[in-house]
């Protein structure tokens, strides 16, 4: 999920480019700055608006065990069949989209809802124009235009952590499955790193420890979800039915600091970084190089009972 890039800019202030909102968020962060609530939509926001296909390049085309794929096994946990109704939360470039609307082939429909202007157009650039997909510029915590009990499911890509307060989103997908209708999602799972990976990620957080020490508060103080309790109940305050899990994992490898910064300077961790913190990223991934990095991905999955 993101937004748009001129609402990059606080409150009364002149609109700033992505770029610049990117550079002033990195110096409050570097200063100590917790990147929670607004400051962290703000982040998200920049992001998306310079890189809005970073999680489509560099995740999507990862190998995963047991043949998981970022987008396909979403469709195929669902399950989307043919004729549905599908609506996907913060669709960013489209990766799940796509997926969907092959499922459900031209008899069905698939709405992508991003609040992204640049993500959108991404979408709409990378997406057949004989698929049954509808991108719509939206808040997917909002969906106020969407009637209720509209789609049979609704899939959210590794969304669900940008949100410090999973309610009102989990609220909005209650209230616009049909009865029995499914919500699938895929979240990152750090609770499960191999022990020589938890390693590698140790070095790397350690980094964003001494450059950007308010990066460490909100999500990244939690437990993976569903298993934070703040997280656990908003699930079961949305009236959902009990959350299925299935942890997967996707092989990153680097055999040098090429390949590594190919994965990591399109991440979270790489962008809140400024260009003194990124170099000492680049120097951890080169002494910690070749490795592969098992990534631990965890695939959701609930309805909405009835």
């Amino acid at each position: 999920m993101s937004a748009d890039s001129e609402a990059a800019a606080p409150p009364g202030t002149a609109a700033q480019s992505p770029a610049e909102a990117l550079t002033e968020i990195r110096a409050l962060v570097a200063a100590g700055t917790p990147l929670v609530g607004a400051l962290a939509a703000r982040f998200q926001r920049a992001v998306h608006a310079l890189d809005p296909a970073a999680t489509e390049d560099s995740l999507a085309v990862l190998p995963g065990n047991r043949g998981v794929h970022l987008y396909d096994t979403i469709v195929s946990w669902a399950p989307i069949v043919a004729g549905e109704q599908v609506i996907d939360l913060g669709c960013g470039s489209g990766g799940a989209t796509r997926a969907a609307a092959r499922a459900t082939g031209p008899e069905g429909m698939v709405v992508g809802i991003d609040a992204s202007p640049e993500c959108i157009a991404e979408a709409q650039a990378r997406t057949d124009p004989d698929l049954p997909v509808l991108y719509r510029r939206g808040d997917v915590q909002r969906l106020g235009t969407v009637p209720d009990r509209t789609f049979d499911c609704a899939i959210a890509s590794m969304v669900l952590e940008q949100l410090d307060d999973l309610g009102p989103l989990l609220g909005e997908v209650f209230r616009v499955l049909r009865p029995g209708g499914r919500f699938v999602a895929s979240v990152t799972a750090f609770d499960r790193l191999r022990p020589i990976d938890a390693a590698f990620m140790g070095a790397v957080i350690a980094v964003v420890g001494r450059h950007a020490p308010g990066a460490l508060a909100g999500r990244a103080s939690r437990a993976s979800i569903p298993h934070e309790p703040l997280d656990q109940a908003a699930f079961k305050a949305a009236g959902l039915a009990t959350v299925e899990e299935q942890d997967v994992q996707f092989a990153v490898v680097m055999e040098d600091l090429d390949d590594a910064w190919r994965v990591f300077s399109r991440t979270y961790i790489a962008q809140i970084l400024d260009e003194e913190g990124q170099e000492e990223l680049r120097r951890i991934l080169t002494r910690r190089t070749p490795h592969t990095l098992y990534l631990p991905l965890r695939f959701l999955r609930t309805r909405r009972p009835g």
